[in-house]
């Protein structure tokens, strides 16, 4: 008996149906109804009863299904636990600030983190902020932020400096534009990243900045998302300069606008200072 036939017994209990709960776990019913008759040859009772509504739990199946479930949720909370050990000796954590990890050339990360077993292997993106909160609390030792903080102590390393540039639909009245100021936009449908992003906190700063509040129309989560919704004229989208111009979407400078900066950053008095600098250095290989 193992967790994957467990698994397998609580999809039938639940969908009452063998073919339904084969499509589910991807098995054939033939396979699946196999597993079911030797669990209860191993249990000695029969689980179910099969009639032509489907499968029906017995009085004993009800009991099996209640203490599987008792079972598994042990079972995974030990492998937790022992994946949580496992991190904690290999000890070396990275953080990724929303968006930057389009500053990395991930083969070539992933690839260093694999030839240094120390690294935990986390791709996760957080908040600017908690990045850098995390980094100052020794919670993990390198990270990769938007702008550069000027926090004593910590140092900062610049990985990746792109414009910001507005993306605008080819029928847009702006588009022959060599420059935009921002206060042109003002009364314009935009497209922006979210809260998540530090990208999104600037721009709407400067708009503040020029005396007006932003119509944002679309907050949105990756940056593909600005360019497929500015093709479709939903409005214009503030972004850096990661699309190639086409013949339904152009990227417009802004007047003096400043530049997406991707720093990497760790504490100087880290004990393994040397490797997230070692990981920095990496990252500025293969982007400059």
């Amino acid at each position: 008996m193992n967790t994957r036939n467990l698994k397998c017994f609580q999809i039938i209990y639940e969908e009452r149906n063998l073919q339904v709960a084969a499509n589910k776990l991807f098995l054939s019913p033939q396979g699946l109804s196999k597993i079911i008759k030797n669990l209860e040859e191993e249990c000695g009772t029969q689980l179910f009863l099969r009639t032509k509504d489907g499968f029906v739990p017995t009085e004993s199946g009800k009991i099996f299904y209640e203490k599987s479930k008792t079972i598994i949720k042990s079972m995974n909370e030990m492998f937790s636990e022992i994946r949580a050990v496992n991190d904690r000796e290999k000890r070396f954590r990275i953080g990724f600030a929303a968006g930057t990890l389009r500053a990395v050339d991930i083969p070539s990360v992933h690839s260093f983190m694999k030839s240094n077993p120390e690294i935990v292997a986390s791709w996760d993106e957080q908040e600017n902020k908690t990045v850098l909160k995390r980094v100052l609390n020794d919670e993990i030792n390198c990270g990769l932020v938007v702008g550069k903080p000027q926090v004593p102590g910590l140092l900062s390393e610049l990985i990746k400096s792109v414009d910001i540039v507005l993306y605008v639909h080819k029928d847009h009245r702006l588009r022959s534009k060599q420059q935009i100021s921002i206060t042109e936009i003002k009364d314009e449908p935009l497209i922006s990243m979210n809260e998540k992003y530090h990208i999104y906190h600037d721009f709407i700063n400067a708009c503040h900045m020029n005396d007006f509040n932003p119509e944002i129309v679309a907050k949105v989560g990756e940056g593909d998302s600005i360019y497929r919704l500015v093709k479709n004229g939903i409005g214009i989208g503030i972004a850096p300069r990661f699309f190639k111009d086409d013949t339904d979407v152009k990227a417009i400078p802004i007047t003096d606008t400043y530049t997406w900066d991707v720093y990497g950053i760790y504490l100087e008095n880290s004990p393994d200072a040397e490797l997230a600098k070692r990981f920095l250095e990496q990252c500025s290989d293969k982007l400059h």
